[in-house]
């Protein structure tokens, strides 16, 4: 019995981790861009700073600073952004 609840729980354990890796548990679409999934239920700024940061990527320098320090998403978006993007052209 010890083992078979403990399977339970580790299998339980496990696929929690797994789905939330892959970021469907919101239940939102999913943001795609430049063919790079940035994740489910982004916001607008989010999204304007992945935008922004794949244009720095590609070379072309591209940050609101009034947004990057005082807009949280922003900044995240445009961080991944230019993370994920970078070498993607």
């Amino acid at each position: 019995m010890k083992y078979l609840i403990g399977g339970f729980l580790a299998g339980f354990i496990m696929t929690g981790c797994v789905s939330s890796g892959i970021g469907s548990m919101g239940g939102g679409e999913a943001y795609v861009y430049k063919g790079i999934n940035f994740g489910y239920d982004r916001d607008a700024h989010f999204k304007k700073g992945v935008h922004d940061a794949c244009r720095t990527a590609d070379g072309y320098y591209t940050k609101n600073h009034t947004l990057f320090r005082g807009n949280e998403s922003y900044r995240i978006g445009w961080e991944d952004g230019r993370l994920k993007c970078k070498g993607s052209k």
